[in-house]
């Protein structure tokens, strides 16, 4: 009966959180005058909520034993692989950087293991799918918005259209990102379309419920047609083909109106979004002609990088800095507007060029994983989830929407946490929740997601000082020297934090300031990539007789920056 009451309580909660987030945090646009991906004021919302829900249902679980699916422990165990590189990165701000990725990672893998133990009833599912397709329809709406009519968006909506006319950005302020996410939507809506177990009984109920879900997908088709977006476009025909064959029969498992659904809102959505495109699709191909070839280059420098260190990799945090000066410091520099780059766009890739081959090993364990969930005993429930993750899976192979973005990563969560059910034996067994002793697991997952949404929503509150900032450095250059740095949005926080010591030597014209400009800004390019920064530490270094190292450093933002005019 405990055992009972306790997922009741744990399902309620993050049912009600999952409404809270996908609804409402994932589509709070705010201003921003800096930062991107994860730096993004809405991501840092987005993640309170997840650390909410977290310390929710450890909670509720307090009195009852945790148990574990065999994909969860190989899900665990690859993602201690994935952490263990940490401790031989050879920077400590390097580890510093990659903190945040690490806590994500293990904050997503705490939140599936807790689902898992909610047992969510066939209802509470349904309605959870039904919030992803209502979250992506939604951006759907506000992308289409930011095309046809910014003015209908809130001020930062407006503001981000603004800077990229004619691209339906969404609430991500990344177009691709958005199209992973209505991708996502529009897979779970075919699914909810063609499968027999959705259909309601009362006959008036259903039909509005089909007209309803037909007039979204072809919303969305169309959505992810105007958006131009290559990643939106191949996993809009991925989900299309894959659910067309899942659910080509009319059986008990398939509808015969759900199967004709499937195969013709989304094509009435394509044609419909051709007919409002802004020139033809050869034309959108050959407009991403340069960014395929940055693509091709990328992978393929980052592929060596990989050759000469396969076993121990570069170390974790330092991408930046390490692919920067891998295709500077060479005979031959190349150069091609990179040397910013934080990610190959391939996240095996990514991992492995940092990890290593212990890294590689938790990337290949993952996918076992994955593998054996949806493929050793595959099921049109299986097949049916598989296809809604492709989309994002799909995505994180060309870029890097889980760091932009946590409301990709808790919609994985979420749809694998549904694909792995615990089996019975697999279950604690009933006589072990006979005792109403607090269990220690539980109670600890409970403390530390309470410090978690209290560090992310301090790192909220400084994001908003960061961007104060940069619209009136002045003013609030003392307050961002008195910040804290939490290891959230390191980047952001230590750049501007340097940069408040020169506002601030204007005003004092104390030569100390500048020295710790310098200090500050020294151990910033040591991890991230900038030629301002470059530019100002030079003329800084220049100006306290330190003329040595200022030509050392010019020397080297010239073969990071050869094209930069300031470093000639």
């Amino acid at each position: 009966m405990t055992h009972r009451l306790s997922t009741t309580k744990a399902s309620r909660w993050a049912v009600g959180m999952l409404t809270l987030i996908l609804l409402g945090l994932t589509h709070v646009a705010l201003s921003n005058t800096g930062g991107s991906g994860a730096d993004l004021p809405e991501p840092l919302l987005v993640w309170c909520g997840i650390t909410a829900t977290i310390a929710g249902c450890a909670w509720a679980m307090a009195r009852q034993t945790i148990a574990l699916s065999f994909s969860a422990r190989l899900m665990l165990a690859a993602a201690i692989l994935l952490t263990l590189p940490l401790f031989w990165s050879p920077s400590p701000d390097w580890q510093r950087d990659a903190l945040p990725r690490l806590a994500g990672l293990w904050a997503g893998m705490t939140l599936y293991i807790l689902l898992l133990n909610c047992h969510f009833s066939a209802r509470q599912r349904q309605y959870v799918l039904w919030l992803i397709a209502a979250a992506a329809t939604l951006q759907t709406v506000y992308s289409l918005a930011g095309l046809w009519a910014p003015f209908l968006l809130p001020e930062a909506g407006r503001t981000a259209a603004m800077l990229s006319p004619h691209i339906g950005i969404g609430v991500f302020q990344q177009r691709n990102v958005t199209a992973s996410f209505i991708a996502t939507g529009a897979a779970v809506l075919l699914w909810l379309a063609a499968d027999s177990r959705f259909t309601l009984m009362h006959e008036a109920r259903e039909k509005r419920r089909r007209i309803a879900i037909f007039t979204a997908i072809v919303l969305l088709f169309m959505t992810l047609t105007l958006l131009e977006s290559r990643t939106g476009w191949l996993a809009g025909l991925v989900i299309w083909g894959m659910f067309s064959g899942i659910f080509f029969r009319t059986e008990e498992a398939a509808s015969g109106l759900g199967r004709w659904t499937v195969r013709c809102a989304p094509a009435l959505g394509i044609a419909v979004g051709l007919g409002l495109m802004n020139g033809t699709i050869t034309r959108a191909l050959q407009d991403h002609s340069d960014s395929t070839l940055d693509r091709v280059f990328i992978l393929q420098q980052t592929w060596q990088m990989i050759a000469l260190h396969p076993f121990s990799g570069w170390g974790y945090g330092g991408f930046p800095w390490s692919f920067a000066h891998f295709i500077a410091d060479r005979a031959q520099p190349l150069y091609l507007e990179m040397n910013e780059l934080t990610h190959p766009h391939n996240e095996l890739l990514f991992w492995w060029v940092e990890g290593g081959i212990v890294a590689l090993a938790g990337i290949l364990l993952l996918l076992a994983a994955g593998v054996m969930l949806f493929l050793r005993r595959p099921t049109r429930h299986k097949l049916a989830l598989l296809g809604c993750l492709l989309p994002v899976l799909l995505h994180m192979q060309l870029e890097y929407p889980l760091y932009q973005s946590p409301a990709h990563w808790l919609v994985v969560i979420i749809l694998l946490s549904f694909a792995d059910r615990l089996d019975a034996h697999e279950r604690p067994h009933p006589d072990m929740f006979r005792r109403s002793s607090l269990r220690l697991l539980p109670c600890a997952l409970t403390v530390l997601a309470l410090c978690g949404t209290g560090l992310v929503g301090f790192t909220f509150w400084q994001n908003q000082v960061l961007i104060h900032f940069q619209q009136s450095p002045q003013q609030y250059a003392s307050r961002v020297l008195r910040l804290y740095d939490t290891r959230i949005g390191s980047e952001r926080l230590l750049k501007d934090r340097a940069l408040s010591w020169i506002v601030r030597y204007q005003a004092s014209g104390n030569p100390d300031d500048l020295q710790r400009f310098c200090r500050l800004g020294r151990r910033w390019i040591a991890t991230w990539s900038d030629p301002d920064i470059y530019h100002n530490l030079i003329n800084v270094e220049q100006f306290l007789g330190n003329g040595t190292y200022a030509r050392q450093l010019r020397s080297e933002a010239q073969r990071l920056y050869p094209e930069d005019p300031r470093f000639s």
